[in-house]
C-alpha cells in the first residue's frame, strides 16, 4: 500500500509530493497530461527554443512562499539577481516603477496631490488589519478615507499584485496581506534561472527518491469505502492508499466522486468559484526588444510583460531573444474567438505604440489563450478565510492543495502555502502512517 497518493502535478501537488518523499514516505503522484506542472508547465524544444505556459514569476523572489517549501526540502530556488527596471504602463506611456515608498512619492505618473493621497494610502495599508478587510474591496477600503478620482483609477496596479485589477472586486484584505509582506521583504518578485524548469526538476528529483509520477494517467474515480478513502481508479489500473491528496481543478473533483458526500455550503463553493483568462504571446526576434531585464506590469490596462532572454540567455538558442506578453481576457470569458481577436487587437495596439519595431521584426510568434489564468479569483466571496480548509470533512484521508483552498498569498503562492499545510497535517505525529 502506498502511504500517499497525490492527484495533479503542478505546483500543489508536486510540492506536496516532494514534502513527503522528502520524509520518507512512498508516494504516487498521478497526472493526466503529458507534463508536469499543470498551469506552470514548460518544455524545451528541439531547436532550443523554451516555452513555459504564460510566463512565471515567484512572489518576493527568495523572501517568498514558494522558497520557503525549498527550505524545508534543503533547497533552494536559484534566482535570477534582483534588478530595479522594471516599468509601468500607464496613460500609453512607459514609465519607470517607483521602488519604496519614496519612489512613489517622486514619480512624474502622478500629480503632487495624487502622490500625497497613494503616500497616505499606502500607510494606512501598512497599518491596517487584513483580517477586517477579507470580506469589502479594496475599492470600499480607498473610499474609506480618500477620494481622489486620479489615484482612484491607479487602485488597478494594486489589485495586479493579486491578479485582479478590478478595484470595485478584488478583496481589500488580500491587497493588504500581499503589500504588507512586500513591504517588509523589501521585493515584489524574484525570477528563476531557467523559469519553472528549474522548480519541477527539483521537485521531481525529491519526489522519486521514494516515489513515483505516472504521467499520461487520468484517475476516474476516488475508491471509498465506509467514509474514508482507500486508494483510486485511473485508466490504467488501481491503486491502495488511505491518504489521498487532490491537488487539480476543483471543478474535477465530483466527476471522481460523489457529490453527495460532501456539505452543501462545500459544494455551493466549488460551484461558485470564478477563475480569470488570458492571452499570452511569446515574440521571437533577431535582436532585443529592449534592455530591461525585470518586466513590464500595466497601471490602466491589464497586462504585462516579460523579457526573459535579457536577463536568462538559457531560454533561447544563441543569437535569438524572447519575449512573453499577456493580457488579461474579460471576465466571465467563455471561449469566444472574437473576444480574443478583439483582445489580440488591443495587446498588439499597445506593443506597436510602446515598441514600434517589435511586430514589424518577428521571426516567431506564438500565442496561447489561457482559459485558467488564475484558479480562484480574490474576491470577497472567495478570499482566504472562506476558502476550505485543507484537510477533508467528509472522507476521512482526503485533503486538498491548490489556489481554491486554504493558504496565504495569491495563486501560485496559495499552492505553495497549501502544500506545506497538507504536509504538515500529513505527517503530524498525530496521523498514523500505515504501509
Amino acid at each position: 500500500m502506498l502511504d500517499a497518493i497525490v492527484i495533479g502535478a503542478g505546483y500543489a501537488g508536486m510540492g506536496t509530493a516532494a514534502l513527503l518523499a522528502h520524509a520518507g514516505w512512498k508516494v504516487l503522484v498521478i497526472e493526466k497530461t503529458s507534463l508536469v506542472g499543470g498551469r506552470a508547465s514548460s518544455f524545451t524544444d528541439d531547436q532550443g527554443y523554451t516555452w513555459e505556459f504564460g510566463a512565471h514569476s515567484f512572489r518576493l523572489g527568495h523572501k517568498g512562499i514558494a522558497n520557503e517549501l525549498f527550505h524545508r526540502l534543503g533547497l533552494e530556488i536559484n534566482f535570477l539577481p534582483e534588478t530595479r527596471d522594471a516599468k509601468l504602463i500607464y496613460s500609453s506611456r512607459l514609465w519607470d516603477r517607483p521602488n519604496g515608498a519614496l519612489g512613489f512619492l517622486t514619480t512624474p505618473m502622478l500629480s503632487l496631490r495624487a502622490r500625497l493621497t497613494l503616500l497616505m494610502l499606502l500607510i494606512r495599508i501598512k497599518k491596517a488589519s487584513p483580517e477586517m478587510w477579507y470580506d469589502r474591496t479594496l475599492l470600499e477600503f480607498y473610499h474609506q478615507w480618500f477620494s481622489n478620482q486620479e489615484l482612484e483609477g491607479f487602485l488597478s496596479f494594486l489589485g495586479m499584485t493579486v491578479m485582479c485589477p478590478d478595484s470595485g472586486r478584488v478583496s481589500a484584505g488580500e491587497v493588504i496581506s500581499f503589500i504588507q509582506r512586500a513591504l517588509a521583504a523589501g521585493i515584489g518578485a524574484g525570477e528563476a534561472v531557467g523559469g519553472t524548469r528549474q522548480i519541477f526538476a527539483k521537485l521531481l528529483f525529491e519526489v522519486e527518491k521514494t516515489g513515483e509520477l505516472h504521467l499520461n494517467e487520468e484517475v476516474l474515480s476516488l475508491r471509498t469505502d465506509h467514509g474514508r478513502v482507500i486508494g483510486v481508479k485511473t485508466d490504467k489500473g488501481t491503486y491502495d492508499s488511505q491518504r489521498i491528496v487532490y491537488a487539480a481543478r476543483l471543478d474535477h473533483l465530483f466527476d471522481i466522486v460523489d457529490e453527495e458526500l460532501f456539505s452543501p455550503d462545500f459544494c455551493a463553493y466549488c460551484r461558485s468559484i470564478e477563475h480569470s483568462s488570458g492571452l499570452t504571446i511569446d515574440f521571437i526576434t533577431d535582436y532585443p526588444v529592449c534592455d530591461i531585464k525585470s518586466g513590464i506590469l500595466g497601471v490602466d490596462v491589464p497586462i504585462w510583460a516579460r523579457f526573459q532572454s535579457n536577463a536568462d540567455p538559457s531560454f533561447t538558442p544563441q543569437g535569438k531573444y524572447l519575449s512573453t506578453w499577456g493580457i488579461l481576457l474579460p471576465w466571465g470569458f467563455d471561449g469566444d474567438p472574437e473576444i480574443v481577436e478583439e483582445t489580440e487587437a488591443s495587446l498588439k495596439s499597445t506593443i506597436s505604440t510602446l515598441f514600434p519595431h517589435l511586430l514589424a521584426n518577428l521571426r516567431r510568434e506564438r500565442k496561447l489563450v489561457v482559459n485558467r489564468l488564475n484558479g480562484n479569483v480574490l474576491v470577497p466571496l472567495h478570499a482566504k478565510p472562506h476558502r476550505p480548509d485543507v484537510h477533508c470533512d467528509a472522507l476521512e484521508g482526503l485533503y486538498f492543495a491548490g489556489d481554491t483552498f486554504r493558504g496565504d498569498g495569491c495563486s501560485g503562492d496559495i499552492s505553495f502555502s497549501s502544500a506545506m499545510k497538507v504536509a504538515d497535517a500529513l505527517l503530524s505525529p498525530r496521523v498514523e502512517k500505515k504501509s
